[in-house]
C-alpha cells in the first residue's frame, strides 16, 4: 500500500494491485480489511445480532489510529476507572473522556496485545498476564458503559453511537478477537517466526 497526501489533511492510498482502483480514502482500506478479518474470525459480522454499525465505528478508529499521533491524554493501567474526570465538567465531556480511554485500550489490546500504549510493561505489577488482560478488558467495558450511562436519555445524544458503545461493552472479547485477527492475518502485526524461520536465521547469522 502506498500513501498519497491531498492538499487537505485527508490521507488516501493506492493499492499496489489491482492498480486500476486508483486513489481512495484510507478508510476504505480499513473497512475492507476489517470485513475480511471478521469473516476469517470466530466472530463474523451479525453472528450475535446486527452489528454493521460497529464495523463502521471500528474502521473509523483504525483510520484515526493509522493517521494520527499519540494522544497524551491517555491514562495508563486502571487509571481511567480509578481516576474519574472532574465531575463539574458537562456530562458530554465526561462521556467523551471514558469513550476515548476505551477506544485506545480496545485498539491496543486487539492490535498489540497491550492494555494501553502508555505504560512501559505489558503485564501489570504483581499480576499475571491473564489477570492483566482481564483487568484491561474490564476497564474498556467500563469505559463504554460509563459513556453510555452518562448520555443515555440525554437530549442531543446520538442514539446510534450509544448503541455502538453498548454493543462493544457487551461483546468486547469478540471485537478484540476480530482486531487480533485483523492485526495478524491482514496487517502483518505481531507475526511470529516458525521454528524453520528461526533455524534459517540462526544458520545465516552463524555463517
Amino acid at each position: 500500500m502506498t500513501v498519497a497526501l491531498r492538499p487537505r489533511p485527508e490521507i488516501q492510498y493506492r493499492s499496489l494491485f489491482p492498480a486500476w482502483e486508483g486513489i481512495r480514502p484510507v478508510g476504505w482500506f480499513f473497512i475492507e480489511q476489517l470485513l475480511e478479518a471478521r469473516a476469517e474470525s470466530d466472530f463474523p459480522t451479525n453472528s450475535r445480532g446486527p452489528d454493521e454499525d460497529v464495523n463502521i465505528y471500528l474502521a473509523h478508529l483504525l483510520g484515526s489510529w493509522a493517521t494520527g499521533v499519540q494522544d497524551e491524554t491517555v491514562l495508563r493501567g486502571a487509571d481511567p476507572v480509578l481516576l474519574p474526570p472532574d465531575l463539574s465538567m458537562p456530562r458530554r465531556r465526561q462521556a467523551e473522556h471514558y469513550r476515548h480511554q476505551a477506544d485506545h485500550r480496545m485498539l491496543a489490546l486487539g492490535l498489540f496485545d497491550r492494555g494501553d500504549l502508555v505504560r512501559r510493561q505489558r503485564i501489570g505489577w504483581q499480576m499475571t498476564a491473564n489477570e492483566t488482560h482481564d483487568r484491561d478488558l474490564a476497564v474498556v467495558a467500563a469505559g463504554y458503559n460509563l459513556a453510555f450511562n452518562l448520555l443515555e436519555k440525554r437530549s442531543g445524544a446520538n442514539p446510534g453511537l450509544l448503541t455502538v458503545w453498548k454493543k462493544l461493552a457487551g461483546n468486547l472479547p469478540g471485537y478484540v478477537h476480530v482486531l487480533q485477527t485483523l492485526a495478524r492475518r491482514r496487517l502483518g502485526l505481531g507475526a511470529q517466526l516458525t521454528s524453520n524461520d528461526l533455524r534459517d536465521l540462526l544458520s545465516a547469522s552463524a555463517g
